[in-house]
């Protein structure tokens, strides 16, 4: 049965219980993998080497809370039916949705090379990012569907439902950044996820979300995988601080004239009619 207060805070708070639960379980498969290998009790409580294992069950081991919190908050929803919302986007849309989010996201990736706990953070993707099928999976399909089908298509679909665009856009990019856990990724990835719910509140498409976020973590995957790949920003462009941050500063603006241009020229998509107020279906005839 359809919950009308879904999302508010007993809701979010039960989904971080059944996300950390569920890293829990996920977690599973990669600390036997490990321990299979020949790991004493001593070297566990010191900390595992992941790497190997990893390599293998890192997409059951982010894809497994994801699913379960989907669950949750689709029966929440009242079940509501699946669509990808391609109907309402054209390749101009989709051009300057894609260009808009991912400019504004690199730009502000780039300024996070300056942040606190940036080099802890580096150190930890790179300890991650171990060649091997898992980790492709887990980056560049687990997380475009299952976050954007559970953070656009489900927990803002819901706020669109009961408060205005503003704080939709907000409260999911929040809870977004804040699934990032590390204090530096919760910063630049709250701001993709304010890009990514822009655009579907613009377009309404879950569709164009996961294939933008597709596209991002694909990018950074290929990138990170590439041994000679300079490691900063500075060492990329050849400058120092001054010309990362202008970088940083031109793509961030151009993106948001990008996005700003798509609110500007192209129609507000109208919301799936099960989102709608039966007082609002007439209005919904005439579109």
């Amino acid at each position: 049965m359809r919950d009308p207060k879904f999302p508010d805070w007993n809701h979010i708070v039960i989904l971080a219980l059944i996300f950390i639960g569920g890293s829990i379980l996920g977690a599973i498969p990669l600390i036997i993998d490990t321990m299979a290998s020949g790991v004493n009790m001593e070297d566990l409580a010191q900390g595992l080497d992941m790497s190997a294992s990893m390599s293998r069950w890192a997409f059951i081991a982010s894809g497994t809370p994801l699913v379960l919190c989907i669950l949750y908050a689709w029966k929440k929803m009242g079940k509501p039916r699946w669509s990808l919302g391609f109907e309402n986007v054209t390749v101009v849309t989709a051009l300057l949705s894609i260009f808009g989010t991912l400019l504004v996201s690199n730009g502000v990736s780039a300024t996070a090379e300056y942040l606190p706990g940036y080099e802890g953070f580096a150190e930890m993707m790179e300890d991650m990012m171990v060649p091997g099928i898992g980790i492709a999976l887990a980056v560049v399909v687990v997380a475009p569907i299952f976050e954007e089908v559970l953070l656009r298509g489900l927990i803002m679909r819901g706020y669109l439902r009961k408060t205005t665009p503003f704080k939709s856009i907000l409260f999911s990019g929040l809870i977004f950044g804040v699934m990032h856990i590390y204090p530096v990724h919760v910063f630049f990835a709250s701001i993709m996820g304010f890009c990514l719910g822009y655009v579907y509140y613009r377009t309404r498409s879950l569709g164009l979300v996961i294939l933008i976020h597709f596209i991002n973590n694909a990018i950074s995957y290929y990138y990170g995988m590439q041994a000679d790949a300079p490691e900063s920003s500075e060492e990329l462009l050849g400058t120092g601080p001054l010309g990362v941050l202008g970088m940083a500063a031109v793509l961030t603006l151009a993106g948001v004239g990008l996005l700003w241009f798509l609110a500007r020229n192209y129609p507000l998509a109208p919301p799936p009619p099960e989102d709608l107020e039966p007082k609002d279906a007439p209005a919904l005839a005439e579109l």
